[in-house]
């Protein structure tokens, strides 16, 4: 009975930490619906463009998470900051925008002065986030702006090592989906970047295996030079 108990509240508590409630000021509502109208009445009218509701998330990220690229260029046109971080997580805009699977608004933030290398305190970049989830748009399009492809986190993983992997994350869940696309745009930009023979290293190795991933483990073994790179 206790295990089942524990079960249930850490599942509760995963399901909260995933939640971000609703908008609760006018410019958080306009933001989220995208209302270009709606935004640029509330800013003329004195609005802070980087005010917070109650569950802290501001116009900008909202904008973000719903995919209004659109709203997000104008907020970042009257100086709403893309680096204010928020939510359970910390992360920034782009996070946000990359957790989604927003392509549209995360290119646009980093178009707009998002930094595109920017980490949580785990070391983990957008280019990662968006790997693991294996949207290789988003990833093709960070590289393309000049994002780290040899950026790894604080447990020594990169972008390939999640690609290859995937992430067992609550919202999309990744681990043994063979991300051949995502591998290959990453492949494409960094011909040299490796699936590291460490800890996440092998962890990947073993769900790409359970995966029946074996043609993307082959064009990693074909690909990466027998020499120590980054």
């Amino acid at each position: 009975m206790k295990y089942t108990r524990l079960n249930i509240t850490a599942c509760a508590v995963l399901f909260l930490a995933a939640c971000h409630g609703k908008p609760e000021t006018p410019l958080t509502k306009a933001a989220q619906s995208g209302d270009l109208g709606q935004i640029q009445s509330l800013l003329a009218s004195g609005a802070p463009v980087d005010e917070t509701g109650g569950v802290g998330l501001t116009p900008l990220i909202w904008a973000a998470r719903q995919g209004h690229a659109s709203a997000v260029r104008l907020l970042l046109k009257h100086g709403a900051n893309p680096e204010l971080r928020a939510g359970v997580n910390g992360w920034t805009p782009l996070m946000h925008a990359v957790h989604k699977g927003q392509e549209a608004t995360a290119l646009a933030l980093v178009d707009g002065g998002a930094a595109v290398d920017a980490t949580d305190g785990n070391g983990m970049t957008a280019l990662i986030m968006a790997a693991g989830y294996g949207y290789s748009g988003i990833v093709q399009g960070l590289l393309k702006r000049g994002a780290d492809p040899y950026s790894s986190t604080t447990d020594g993983s990169n972008a390939l090592t999640v690609a290859v992997g995937g992430v067992p994350d609550i919202d999309r869940f990744t681990v043994t989906s063979c991300q051949a696309g995502t591998v290959e745009a990453l492949l494409n930009q960094a011909p040299d970047l490796q699936l590291r023979n460490n800890l996440s290293g092998r962890v990947a190795r073993l769900a790409a295996r359970l995966g029946n991933c074996g043609e993307v483990l082959r064009k990693l073994e074909r690909r990466a030079p027998p020499a120590t790179s980054r």
